[in-house]
């Protein structure tokens, strides 16, 4: 059996969103993830923290759309303020924006509603190693996880099922998998409510989508410039994002100095629980 540390306080509370004395107004701490700047899940996280403190239950989010207009300062508070465009018996719209001192840096619409019963399908969840197995071939080749920028302080665990980004492979499929959760803390061992789960998968669904488009032509920030640009993502089903999830990526096409990349996320069952797409910015680094 392999073994993880337990951290000190959980996901939920570097998402959390405080209202202010302002109407539907919000403010959450922003961070400092390495050389990334702040990651782009921590916005979509709290982005939709705050648009669910103006949405009644039991509605919960089904989509959101979102574009990250400018670099975040870690060390300046964000704040969130939430626009209701739509406000129903069944569903919900709202508009948040996130600005640090009147320089707007985020934008999201996110659309809420009351669940309900229906037709099903979706597509099959890919075969891939048990994370388990994983981490324990990894910890016998003497190797270290990879500084994913949503670890940081152990507030989620993840591991590569497919080949990484850190060196280019010449002709794989561009194409990553990896297995991720949100592990319980020494804070809370609760289970996630069914909103908690969403903000949890928010931050998530921006792990490693932009590297897909990279891996046809280099190395992320080797020879390449990368970032987020805009990011869609959709709810399917409820999950627990503290049991481990199988994020199934791939490359759609890269052009005019941008990548379109998309993804499902799995529970370990095999049920869809989100499906993502995002564009990015690739830009060849050019020799100095």
């Amino acid at each position: 059996m392999t073994t993880h540390n337990t951290p000190a306080k959980h996901l939920l509370n570097y998402l959390q969103v405080a209202a202010t004395d302002k109407p539907d107004a919000f403010t959450g701490d922003a961070e400092l993830y390495g050389m990334m700047g702040v990651y782009g899940g921590h916005l979509l996280g709290q982005g939709l923290s705050a648009a669910l403190h103006t949405v009644d239950e039991p509605k919960v989010a089904h989509s959101f759309h979102a574009y990250f207009l400018q670099r975040c300062n870690p060390e300046i508070k964000l704040n969130y303020q939430v626009q209701r465009l739509r406000s129903g018996k069944w569903g919900d719209t709202r508009s948040i924006t996130a600005s640090q001192e009147d320089q707007k840096v985020f934008h999201m619409i996110a659309s809420f509603k009351v669940a309900e019963a229906g037709d099903e399908h979706q597509k099959t969840m890919p075969k891939v190693d048990g994370p388990e197995a994983l981490i324990a071939q990894r910890q016998q080749r003497g190797e270290e996880t990879f500084p994913f920028p949503p670890i940081k302080d152990g507030r989620t665990e993840i591991e590569f099922a497919s080949a990484g980004f850190h060196e280019f492979i010449a002709d794989r499929a561009p194409e990553l998998r990896l297995w991720m959760r949100t592990p319980y803390s020494s804070d809370r061992v609760a289970p996630m409510t069914t909103r908690e789960g969403q903000i949890a998968l928010a931050y998530l669904s921006d792990a490693t989508l932009l590297f897909n488009s990279v891996i046809p032509h280099g190395v992320p920030m080797q020879t390449h410039r990368m970032t987020s640009l805009d990011q869609s993502c959709w709810f399917h089903s409820v999950c627990d994002p503290s049991q481990w999830l199988i994020f199934d990526q791939r490359r759609v096409a890269a052009t005019d100095g941008r990548g379109l990349n998309e993804g499902e996320i799995y529970a370990a069952d095999g049920k869809l629980v989100m499906s993502c797409a995002q564009e990015s910015m690739l830009r060849r680094i050019q020799p100095s």
